[in-house]
């Protein structure tokens, strides 16, 4: 009977004790940073998108129009009522892993304006999505993120 019972109480002494130090650790940088909604109905093909939360806006546009895969792309992006310490633009495949890329946007001579350049990686697929994601870091060591999701077909 005792063996029985210890089969059955070590595997949960087990999982509870790595759900306590998992939980432990859980306390990270992530409690900082908050995340806005993907804004689905803008193309950045086209256009630039614009989030906003509250007061506060961010317009990205990534040119040329539509956006080519593997070419040099202009980033700008306007913060309104937002103000930050470093912007990261981080490019991330859905569908495929396409590997780390992420650019530092370098502040504008205008206040709340940030440029940089990056590019999409050529990908086999015939249709690839992305995940283009503003990570704004502001003063206080909390973080923003605006996912805007993107498609690519491959011609």
């Amino acid at each position: 009977m005792q063996r029985t019972l210890t089969l059955y109480l070590q595997p949960l002494a087990l999982m509870l004790f790595a759900t306590l130090g998992l939980s432990g650790c859980s306390h990270d940088s992530k409690d900082n940073i908050e995340q806005w909604p993907t804004n689905k109905e803008c193309d950045l093909h086209a256009e630039s998108c614009t989030a906003q939360m509250g007061e506060s806006k961010a317009t990205l546009k990534i040119s040329p129009h539509p956006i080519p895969i593997a070419r040099p792309l202009g980033i700008e992006l306007v913060l309104e009522n937002l103000s930050a310490e470093k912007v990261e633009l981080d490019i991330s495949g859905i569908n495929m892993y396409m590997g780390y890329n992420r650019v530092t946007l370098t502040p504008a001579l205008e206040p709340g304006r940030y440029i940089g350049t990056s590019m999409l990686a050529f990908c086999t697929n015939e249709t690839m999505q992305w995940q283009v994601t503003l990570m704004i870091h502001k003063a206080d060591g909390s973080q923003i993120q605006i996912p805007y999701r993107l498609e690519t077909r491959n011609r």
